[in-house]
């Protein structure tokens, strides 16, 4: 893969589209045909077993989207909302940098950060941005002493056969509660965007575009305010779009899973400028990957191979991960998993459901373990969490993991930091005989820090005691199960992990 060692000082794309609005405002008197085309949420470099998403059909589509704005002697804005650094199993081994190249490669030309292009710290943060070819829009984003990061900007502003065009990007406000930006300073996305757009009116803006990473009831604000001509967001991994004859928004779901773009033709009328949205959505399940790109990132994926080649610890116990074990019973494997994502967060206990650990296969004695068993294991995109919570929250998760004992069932708990008897043939609610956290009886009204993985803390597997425990989001979380396991492990040097009764089920 070759990385990007220099950085454009003039979007070359709007540089480029300079002149064919010129020729197009010539063909057809003052009408300028403008097309914005969104992505954002971006983890994924391949396809998913559907065939949907991944950077190469993203380059199909910015083709054929480039393709048409020539036809239509217009031109294409193509906008990244953000998120692209992380989480991912790639973006674990180089913190996102093979990112940067594909999007580098795939010709975005404006980009707004999302919290995750912060979660390995404000050091990395800065070098992938400077390798990036791309504009960097953040106005609500600040060094600590309020001066604007090198080479960022708060807007672009184009002037084009007589109509000014203000595009203006914010990120997520909330980013120091969710990621790691060191001292970097976050200010309010709507109230920034609103006020930076209405700077973009009284200096002669025709059309006022706004690039957000932000949660939908900001967008909403946003939307409501009438400052703005069309909000483009990301952050909510959903397909969403709006207008309300007066502002348009649209938002792009994950991973070019879908690709939306929309037309704002602008026109002269009566001194002002007219325009209509046109949405068009691309499901790139029908789209062909372009081969050059797809080549890029089968290259990138036999490098991850290598990777994942690589011994992390030696098993002196047995391990196993056959679904019939890790869904019925406490196993040595789920005990090390359990701790590994313990000692991970610092938090006090752990719980992980069976249905997340997916290898079906046994270790011998011995055994060194891979990245690759890691991920193997661990294959879904699951993000570890910390939730705080009270002892009673944490007797019903596990009354919920133990409903269906005595048939595999993926809720079933391993568990870190805690020692429980139960029942299973008892009456629902009454299951629990016993727990100890630590040396200590549970209790009840006690404030625990849990560590678990995103997809429980949204209620998963029937965990739904679980999704009022703290503020979770498709979007909570910045490192995957399988990379703080992989690193907690790789400290360990060797383990002997066994069943050590922390989950005694005992039948009346």
């Amino acid at each position: 893969m070759r990385y990007p060692t220099r950085r454009q000082t003039l979007l070359s794309g709007l540089a480029a589209s300079a002149s064919l609005f010129t020729r197009a405002a010539e063909a057809e008197g003052s009408k300028i045909p403008l097309t914005f085309l969104l992505v954002s949420d971006l983890y994924r470099i391949d396809a998913d077993p559907l065939g949907r998403g991944g950077i190469a059909r993203l380059a199909s589509v910015v083709k054929a989207e480039r393709a048409r704005a020539a036809e239509r002697h217009g031109a294409l804005i193509c906008v990244h909302a953000g998120d692209a650094l992380s989480p991912s199993l790639f973006s674990s081994l180089d913190h996102g940098a093979h990112m940067i190249a594909l999007l580098n490669e795939v010709g975005i030309d404006v980009f707004v950060p999302g919290n995750h292009e912060f979660d390995f710290g404000p050091a990395i943060y800065r070098q992938r941005m400077s390798e990036a070819h791309f504009s960097i829009l953040a106005a609500n984003l600040h060094e600590a002493d309020g001066s604007p990061l090198p080479g960022h900007q708060d807007s672009l502003v184009l002037t084009i056969a007589g109509r000014t065009i203000a595009i203006i990007g914010a990120t997520y406000d909330a980013t120091r509660a969710v990621s790691r930006p060191g001292d970097l300073q976050f200010g309010p996305t709507a109230s920034t965007i609103i006020e930076k757009a209405s700077t973009a009116r009284a200096q002669g803006a025709d059309f006022v575009a706004a690039i957000i990473h932000a949660d939908r009831k900001t967008g909403n604000d946003i939307m409501k305010s009438g400052a703005v001509d069309l909000v483009l967001s990301g952050h909510n991994h959903d397909l969403h779009i709006d207008f309300d004859g007066r502002t348009a928004f649209m938002e792009s779901a994950q991973d070019a899973n879908y690709v939306t773009s929309v037309d704002v033709d602008l026109a002269a009328s009566g001194g002002g400028t007219l325009w209509w949205p046109n949405f068009r959505i691309a499901d790139t399940r029908e789209i062909l990957p372009d081969p050059s790109m797809q080549a890029e990132v089968d290259a990138l994926k036999a490098d991850v191979a290598k990777g994942l080649a690589a011994a992390l610890v030696r098993t002196e116990t047995p391990l196993d991960s056959r679904t019939q074990i890790v869904r019925s019973q406490e196993c040595a494997i789920g005990n090390l998993f359990a701790d590994a994502i313990r000692q991970a967060t610092g938090a006090d206990i752990a719980l992980l459901n069976g249905g997340g650990i997916r290898g079906n296969r046994l270790y011998d004695a011995g055994s060194l373990l891979t990245l690759g068993n890691i991920v193997e294991e661990l294959p879904f995109e699951n993000k570890t969490l910390v939730l705080p919570v009270s002892g009673l929250t944490l007797q019903l998760a596990i009354e919920n993991g133990l409903s269906q004992a005595g048939h595999p069932s993926g809720r079933f708990p391993h568990l870190s930091g805690m020692h429980v008897l139960a029942d299973p043939a008892r009456p629902p609610g009454s299951r629990i005989l016993e727990i100890h956290i630590g040396d200590t009886t549970l209790e009840p009204d006690q404030t625990y820090r849990l560590a678990t993985n995103d997809y429980l803390a949204q209620g998963g597997d029937g965990y739904l005691m679980l999704a009022g425990a703290g503020t979770v989001s498709r979007d909570s979380g910045n490192r995957l199960i399988s990379q703080d396991v992989a690193d907690a492990l790789k400290g360990f040097g060797q383990v002997a992990p066994k069943v050590e009764g922390r989950l005694v089920l005992r039948l009346s």
